[in-house]
C-alpha cells in the first residue's frame, strides 16, 4: 500500500484493517490481481481512508445536519440542527444508518 505505514499509531479501523492485510501479505496479492486485471491499482488506500473516516479512534468530529427530526438514544434531534459528532457521542453507533435512511446528511 502506497504511503502506508504499519509501525505509525492506527487513526481508524481503516489503518487497523491495512496493518492486518500487511502483516499476511494480502496487500500484495490486491496488487498483483489488480495489475492482472489491468486496473490502475488496488483500492486499498482508498478503502482504508474511508474505513478511518467512518470509524475514527480518537478525536475526529464529524458534522451532520437533521434533515428530518427522530429520537436516538433519548435524545430529540431537530430539521435543521446540526450535530458534532465524535466517537463518544451517543449519536455515533447510528451515523451510517441514520444517513442511509436519509435521516442526516454529513456536512
Amino acid at each position: 500500500m502506497e504511503g502506508f505505514d504499519p509501525k505509525q499509531n492506527s487513526q481508524g479501523l481503516g489503518d487497523t484493517v491495512a496493518k492486518i492485510t500487511n502483516f499476511f501479505g494480502i496487500d500484495k496479492v490486491a496488487e498483483a490481481v489488480a495489475k492482472l486485471a489491468g486496473a490502475e491499482g488496488c483500492g486499498c488506500n482508498e478503502r482504508r481512508q474511508l474505513l478511518n473516516d467512518l470509524f475514527p479512534y480518537e478525536g475526529k468530529i464529524r458534522k451532520f445536519k437533521v434533515l428530518k427530526q427522530f429520537n436516538f438514544a433519548n435524545e430529540i434531534y431537530f430539521e435543521g440542527q446540526i450535530v458534532e459528532v465524535n466517537n463518544k457521542h451517543s449519536l455515533y453507533p447510528g451515523v451510517i444508518t441514520l444517513a442511509k435512511d436519509e435521516m442526516i446528511i454529513e456536512l
